[in-house]
């Protein structure tokens, strides 16, 4: 038998149908179909191309997470079969009964930049800042971020903190773990115990002077400097100043010119605020920014204080002085035999009364390593030193400026009644003691201390130390 002869494409194609012409020898023409059934074998056709396209379509959409309810089912259909599985439909019923603290977290959802409201904004962080900046409602706050922590302790700080922002109308947003590296960004680094508030700057009032304050009375006015729109929105244009005090007694206020260390900044704050100074007067110039840094040692203390800002503190000093205000140098001991103190009196803790009862005061405190400068130091009316106890072991001479602030403000605002009390506790039993052992029992110690005590003046008081 003769081998075929092979067929192309075409060829073959006719064969099928019955329609070659020529038929080579060895191949027999199928029988010809008719035109019904050639339509219902193309329809079967188009058909099979319809259901593997929608196939395929249905697999890229569970790729890309949008499933349908063919693949679904067929996916239910697989998993049930696979031995040792469950069914799918009862895994889904399961995962929905899970606690929303059992489910699973989602993906980080903390941005990636720092979320800055507006340009000026600044972050203040740690409880006691945050606390006291919603308490004093000096600034205007934009949002404030809680970390939740799990301790019960820290859940009921969070629920007063919370508390607060909201009856001041402050947007609170909760995070998580993904929001860590974020805060820590607000916060510089520095601990933030799980709290950020986000918020205008702390209003410094820019002054050129201090009007005169004829008699002690709950407020003192203050000569503004000119200042933008912008920064009179943060800073308000109010010149009245208002102080209060347990006792009758003239503003005590505190200049500082050169300190840059922001902790020792934030610890003047902090003394000032508690033993009760009137406000702050920073130099702009020369001194360190009232950063969250400096905030931050302050432990909320500058949100309470009037704080004012000059640019030219030597003019300042002779503007106020013109108006009445006494202006003390905080100076160390030795200073005290230098030239600097020829004709100007030099006070100590225990010489100089309480100047607040005489006169308003403003207290002058330098550098930490220099001091105060000298064009400075010779405007004041009066040098102020701490006496030392230790004269000649070692090589300090002086303290911390923070430490020495606190020292001096306890020195200028002790309480009269305080110290009348003290003075007589101590001649009563002074003479007690005298009159049991059969000396006189007319010595009035207590007259004696007070002259002992009385503030000196001239070139006796320059050699106290």
């Amino acid at each position: 038998m003769a081998r075929a002869t092979p067929l192309n494409r075409a060829q073959r194609r006719a064969a099928a149908f019955g329609h070659m012409q020529n038929p080579p020898e060895g191949y027999k023409a199928l029988p010809t179909i008719s035109e019904e059934q050639q339509d219902r074998s193309s329809k079967r056709l188009n058909d099979d191309r319809t259901v593997s396209s929608r196939h395929s379509s249905s697999s890229w959409r569970v790729a890309r997470g949008k499933g349908s309810p063919t693949t679904s089912s067929r996916v239910e259909r697989r998993w049930a079969d696979t031995p040792g599985r469950t069914d799918f439909r009862d895994a889904s019923a399961d995962r929905s009964a899970l606690s929303s603290e059992d489910r699973p977290r989602r993906k980080s959802t903390a941005p990636l930049a720092i979320p800055y409201t507006t340009p000026a904004s600044e972050f203040l962080y740690g409880h006691s800042v945050v606390t006291a900046a919603l308490k004093s409602s000096r600034r205007r706050f934009y949002k404030l971020y809680l970390y939740n922590g799990d301790a019960a302790e820290v859940r009921g700080q969070d629920r007063e903190v919370r508390k607060l922002a909201l009856a001041a109308n402050v947007e609170v947003t909760r995070v998580g773990n993904d929001w860590l590296k974020l805060m820590d960004k607000m916060s510089g680094g520095r601990p933030h115990n799980g709290y950020v508030l986000e918020a205008s700057p702390l209003p410094r009032l820019p002054v050129t002077g201090l009007q005169p304050v004829p008699k002690p009375q709950p407020t003192f006015e203050v000569d503004l400097d000119h200042q933008s729109r912008e920064e009179e929105a943060v800073n308000g244009n109010s010149s009245t100043i208002r102080y209060g005090t347990g006792y009758r007694r003239y503003p005590f206020l505190l200049l500082l010119d050169g300190i840059r260390d922001p902790g020792n900044m934030g610890a003047i704050f902090r003394s000032a605020h508690f033993l009760g100074a009137d406000g702050i007067i920073l130099s702009t110039r020369n001194t360190a920014a009232l950063s969250p840094v400096t905030l931050k040692a302050a432990a909320g203390a500058a949100e309470s204080l009037p704080i004012f800002s000059v640019d030219q503190p030597g003019r300042f000093i002779e503007n106020c002085q013109d108006k009445g205000w006494k202006f003390y140098a905080a100076v160390s001991p030795s200073s005290s035999d230098s030239e600097v103190t020829t004709g100007r009196p030099f006070y100590t803790t225990s010489t100089m009364g309480i100047p607040t009862q005489e006169h308003p005061c403003v207290m002058i405190l330098g550098s930490e390593g220099e001091g105060l400068r000298w064009n400075i130091q010779k405007k004041a009316d009066s040098l102020l030193g701490i006496e030392a106890q230790r004269a000649g072991y070692g090589e300090l001479d002086s303290l911390n400026v923070s430490v020495a602030a606190a020292l001096l403000c306890h020195a200028f605002l002790k309480n009269p009644r305080s110290v009348s009390k003290v003075k007589r506790a101590v001649s009563e039993k002074s003479t007690d003691v005298l009159g049991s052992s059969g000396g006189r029992e007319d010595v009035d110690l207590g007259t004696a201390s007070d002259e002992a005590n009385r503030p000196e003046t001239g070139a006796d008081s320059q050699r106290l130390f």
